[in-house]
Parts: C-alpha cells; sequence; structure tokens
C-alpha cells in the first residue's frame, strides 16, 4: 500500500522560501500602498506555495491593477533596500499605527502582551512583523500576482471587508515556471469548472451557499459509488465475514438534551444548525438543556449519538460484541462562507459512516481491520496518501486517563501498520477522542483530509452504555468512530480533480456512446446501444445529424471512457470500431460480445486508469 511518509521538518530550503514569500508580501504591500494611497493593511503572512496580504480599500482591485502592482513591485526590488528590523514599545507601535491611520494594525497591537514590538522596514515601507526576512529586496527576483479574493478581518464576517491579493514567489526562475503550470494544471482539474461542464453538480443560489445539488450524471456516479461502499461494508470483507456491519437509518434532527448529552452542545455548538418548534415560537421563549435560545431540536453535524442511542436499546452481552453500525447519513455544520470550497468545503454532506461497539481486548483488532479498509479504498483509486495521530486539544471531554489509553491504542496500531511512516499533530483530535486522519496526495502534490478513525472511551460513558461480561459483570464498550471516504462530497471531488473528469469506467455516468457515421447506421447504433444496456452498461447513442468529427469531439469533450462508431463496413459485418478515451486508439472488434466481455473485466477489476 503507498503510503508515504508526511516531512515533519523544515529544511533549510523551506525556511529559505518562507523568508522570500514573506518579504514578497511586504514587497507588494508597499507597491499597493504606493499606486493606491489611503489604502490600510490587514495580515499579510506567508503560505504554502507563496503569500497574501489583505487590504481595506474603496477601490475594487481588477486583474489590470494586479500588472501594476506587479510591475511596481519589480521597480522598487531594484533598490535593494534593506529588511531593518527594529524594537519599540507596544504603546509606542500603538501611536505610530493609529498616527497613520493604519487601525487594523493598531488592532493587532492592542491584542499583544506588553513588551517589546519588533518592525521591519524595507525603503519608505514598514509593518509590524516578527520576521525573518531575506536580507534586502534585490533578493526578491521570481515572484508573480495570482488574483484577488474577499475576506474579512480576523475571519469574522462581521467585520470588515477586505480584498486579498494572492501571489507566489519562489528561489529559482524554473521552480515559478513549474508552479505556475501545475496552477493551469489544477485549473484543467478543477472540480467546480468540471462538475458543470460535465452536469455533476450545482449549488443553486437560492439553495444557499455549501448545499450541492447532485445533477443525473453526478447521482449517477455517486449512487455507483454508494453500492461498492454497501457491498464492501455488508461483505464483511474487514471484519469477520460471519459479523459484518449492519446498516442504520437514524433521523436528521435530535432533541437539544441528546447533544447536550453527548457534548456537542458545549463544544461544538457555533457549528450546529438548531431547529425551532411552533410550540417555541408560539410561547416566544425558546430554551434548551444548555440554556436559553438553543430551541428544542438539533440537525445533527454528526451520527455518532444516533448510533450510540441504537446500541443502547436492550442489554448487550459480550457475545453481541463486536457491534458494527453503518450508516450513509447525511449531516449539517455550519461552515463559514469564507472556507467553502466546492464540494470540497460544504455545508450539507454524506459521510460513509459507521461506529463499531467493542470489549478493550477487541478494539485493536477492530482499529487495524477499518485501517486495512482505508487503504484498500484509496488503493483501488491509485491515491498516494498518508497517515496521521491526531491527539487531544484544549477543547475535550473526559480525563486525562481515559486520553492517555485511546491515544496508546491508536499509536500501538500506527506502530504495526505503518511504523515510521506516521505523523503526531498535537491538539488536533475532536473534542470527544484521539484519531487517525488518512490525508490524501493527489497527482498536483496538494493534501486533502480523506477517511479518519477515532477511538471513544467518553461517549459510552456519557451515555451510560455497558454490556455484561464472561463473568456477569457490567462493562462499558469502547466505540471506534470511522469514516472510510471522509464525506462522499468531498471525496466526489477529489474523484473529479484527479481523473480530471474522466472516471474510471465502472463510475463513469455514460461508459459507452454509439456513434453511427451516416443516417443509414442509426438504427444499427441504437440496436448496438440496446445491447449494452441489456449487458448492464450505460450507453447512449448520438443520433444527432452532425459529421462524425463532430460527435466525437463531443464524446470527448463530455469524456465518455468508450465511443463506438458504426458506419457501412460495421453494419455490413455485424462488427463495431471502438475508440478508447484514454490511449485514443482505434479497434475494430470481431463481435459485440468481446467488447461487453472486455466491459466487464475492466469494471470488476475497477481499473483506474488517467489519461
Amino acid at each position: 500500500m503507498p503510503i508515504i511518509p508526511k516531512q515533519q521538518e523544515q529544511t533549510e530550503k523551506d525556511l529559505l522560501l518562507w523568508r522570500i514569500r514573506h518579504s514578497t508580501a511586504h514587497l507588494m504591500a508597499q507597491a499597493v500602498q504606493d499606486l493606491f494611497p489611503g489604502t490600510r493593511l490587514g495580515f499579510g503572512p506567508p503560505v504554502r506555495n507563496g503569500f497574501y496580504y489583505d487590504f481595506e480599500t474603496e477601490h475594487p482591485f481588477s486583474d489590470a491593477d494586479l500588472k501594476r502592482i506587479e510591475k511596481r513591485m519589480r521597480e522598487l526590488r531594484k533598490a535593494r533596500a534593506p529588511f531593518l528590523r527594529r524594537e519599540i514599545t507596544r504603546a509606542d507601535a500603538l501611536a505610530l499605527f493609529r498616527g497613520q491611520g493604519e487601525h487594523l494594525k493598531a488592532e493587532h497591537v492592542e491584542t499583544l502582551e506588553d513588551g517589546t514590538i519588533t518592525l521591519y522596514q524595507s525603503g519608505s515601507f514598514q509593518d509590524l512583523c516578527a520576521g525573518p526576512h531575506v536580507e534586502h529586496t534585490g533578493e526578491l527576483q521570481h515572484f508573480k500576482l495570482l488574483g484577488v479574493s474577499g475576506s474579512y478581518w480576523r475571519g469574522d464576517e462581521h467585520r470588515e471587508r477586505l480584498q486579498r491579493i494572492h501571489g507566489t514567489a519562489w528561489s529559482t526562475k524554473q521552480e515559478l515556471k513549474e508552479h505556475l503550470g501545475r496552477l493551469q494544471e489544477a485549473k484543467r482539474r478543477d472540480h467546480r469548472i468540471l462538475g458543470r461542464q460535465l452536469g455533476l453538480f450545482e449549488f443553486p443560489e437560492l439553495a444557499g451557499p455549501g448545499l450541492p445539488f447532485y445533477l443525473p450524471n453526478g447521482a449517477l456516479v455517486m449512487e455507483e459509488m454508494k453500492r461498492w461502499m454497501w457491498q464492501l461494508h455488508v461483505s464483511g470483507a474487514y471484519g469477520h465475514p460471519d459479523k459484518p456491519y449492519e446498516p442504520l437509518l437514524t433521523p436528521h434532527i435530535l432533541r437539544t438534551e441528546a447533544w447536550h448529552t453527548s457534548g456537542h452542545i458545549q463544544n461544538y455548538r457555533e457549528n450546529m444548525y438548531m431547529v425551532y418548534s411552533l410550540d417555541e415560537l408560539d410561547h416566544g421563549l425558546l430554551k434548551g438543556a444548555a440554556g436559553e435560545g438553543l430551541g428544542n431540536y438539533g440537525l445533527k453535524p454528526m451520527n455518532c449519538p444516533g448510533h450510540v442511542m441504537v446500541f443502547g436499546l436492550g442489554k448487550k452481552s459480550y457475545r453481541d460484541l463486536p457491534t458494527r453500525y453503518f450508516e450513509f447519513g447525511t449531516v449539517y455544520r455550519y461552515e463559514r462562507s469564507g472556507t467553502l470550497h466546492g464540494m470540497l468545503r460544504v455545508r450539507g454532506f454524506t459521510q460513509d459512516d459507521a461506529h463499531i461497539f467493542c470489549t478493550p481486548e477487541q478494539y485493536p483488532s477492530e482499529v487495524e481491520g477499518v485501517f486495512d479498509f482505508c487503504c484498500h479504498v484509496l488503493d483501488t483509486f491509485g491515491f498516494d496518501y498518508h497517515v496521521g495521530l491526531k491527539t487531544r486539544g484544549e477543547k475535550r471531554i473526559g480525563s486525562d486517563d481515559i486520553w492517555d489509553m485511546a491515544e496508546d491504542g491508536l499509536r500501538s496500531v500506527l506502530e504495526k501498520r505503518a511504523a515510521g511512516k506516521y505523523y503526531v499533530q498535537e491538539g488536533d483530535a475532536t473534542f470527544y477522542g484521539p484519531k487517525v486522519d488518512f490525508v490524501i496526495k493527489d497527482s498536483l502534490g496538494r493534501e486533502w483530509q480523506g477517511g479518519t478513525i477515532q477511538l471513544d472511551f467518553n461517549l459510552p460513558r456519557r451515555f451510560d452504555l455497558g454490556y455484561i461480561d464472561s463473568h456477569g459483570k457490567p462493562c462499558r464498550p469502547v466505540m471506534i468512530h470511522r469514516a472510510i471516504q471522509g464525506s462522499f462530497e468531498r471525496f466526489f471531488g477529489l474523484l473529479v480533480e484527479e481523473f480530471a473528469g474522466a472516471f474510471p469506467l465502472w463510475l463513469a455516468p455514460v461508459q459507452v456512446r454509439v456513434l453511427p457515421i451516416g443516417l443509414d447506421q442509426r438504427e444499427y447504433a441504437q440496436q448496438v446501444a440496446t445491447a449494452l444496456r441489456s449487458a448492464g452498461f450505460r450507453a447512449q447513442a448520438d443520433g444527432s445529424a452532425e459529421t462524425l468529427n463532430k460527435k466525437i469531439r463531443s464524446g470527448k469533450t463530455a469524456k465518455i471512457p468508450y465511443l463506438v462508431v458504426v458506419g457501412a463496413r460495421e453494419l455490413e459485418q455485424g462488427t463495431i470500431t471502438v475508440e478508447s478515451y484514454f490511449d485514443g486508439k482505434l479497434r475494430q472488434i470481431t463481435a459485440l460480445d468481446h467488447f461487453v466481455e472486455h466491459l466487464a473485466k475492466e469494471v470488476a477489476a475497477k481499473v483506474a486508469r488517467r489519461r
């Protein structure tokens, strides 16, 4: 399995790039204020592969403005102005920025503790900054401004609306060229653009942001994915075949008391949607288990409390364990509008969610089974990935002893399954337990959150779950939360980008399109398409009056895996000619049955070809 180690320490090159990008952000801010006097500054940090700076101004930055700013940056660079560090007191810093009208900078200084404040100056520009920077602006040679987006001061949508200019900077001209090439490839693969072009999904404005609608083609892909995942669960392939996962369907809303018991109200309320009943509205007073104003129901942000309730129905014996429940459950989470990103970050999504209830002795092997399940799914699509252990944060439930036991349990599994290849991220666990995350590395080198495995000793205690052990004594089960793909929506978006919209045959919404060369072959084309559909494949015939070349271009634009061409010769001989989207080769097949056999083998093998 291609588990790749995650680089944990910054190399000297990484540090140099960080300084270059940080310094280039300052250079850009100077250029902006030179060209657009009165522009006020927000934050301007280096980020992965680049930098940005937030500006407060009435002037809407355009592409033409970016070219002017970049030109001014290159002029300023020639001065080879040194980056000079100086220290001032907090009071002096407040006076400085207030005097300049930089109220956002002054506000940030107010949040800092008393003591020394550092500034960096290059030429006429100075900024509140901890550094470090390059020696002088002459070292900043290989940069490019990429675009403008909106942002809010401190990420608060109720605060000042800002404009964020994005850029990239590198050590060499070749590195910059290669990165810009990757960005072009990323645009070609952008799932938001391809989703619209291929009729996969849309985000109707009337519905609200972050709520995807699957169009017919997208719904076909999603249902095929669900059927595959359903079969993997009920077959017991990654557990005991004689005791596979059992399906559940739970409500989309639960009483507020349930979310209080689970700890979500106390630890996750800002991400939840609450539901108000007519009774509450009629009485004019909205009360919840944790105080007023909550409503008496909450839309579920997670499926786990519902599965806990099902397990709690009736008495359980050690013979009932492990119990494995799964649900393709739709959940709703309030994500700030600025963080939404196509299908990769939405507010309503469906998880391939499951919860395993087992004895303390059983959980290591159960976690290993889930680990192998995750690897199988990612390997099917040829993804590279690494795994990480996320440990306790400040916001959590349960004692340190419980967290120690849970973290040690996951660490032991990782040592067995991915020794030397996993990383540890302190403080990034969910509030109820530590977790193992699968991070997918796509064809452009970007990283995305995938499946997750979480070990939980807390919710069974909070919901008072129990079972009777072999000695007749009451015991508390261990709970394992897990999602293999993470969410269908995010995985769907990743697949679109990974395959540039050209899905593997088994997932393609249209697997074969039959193209008659002329009008005389239309009926034969329909017969071929009908025969393919009867064999279980998603096939259609193109009966338009367009030329064959246009039909082929249309099929390739739609990224259909196979185009079948039928002309006078094929009609006379009862044959077909096939062109594969992936290699573009034409092949004459002597009998349709041979093609059907080829398709069946490719579908069964879940072949993941890339063009």
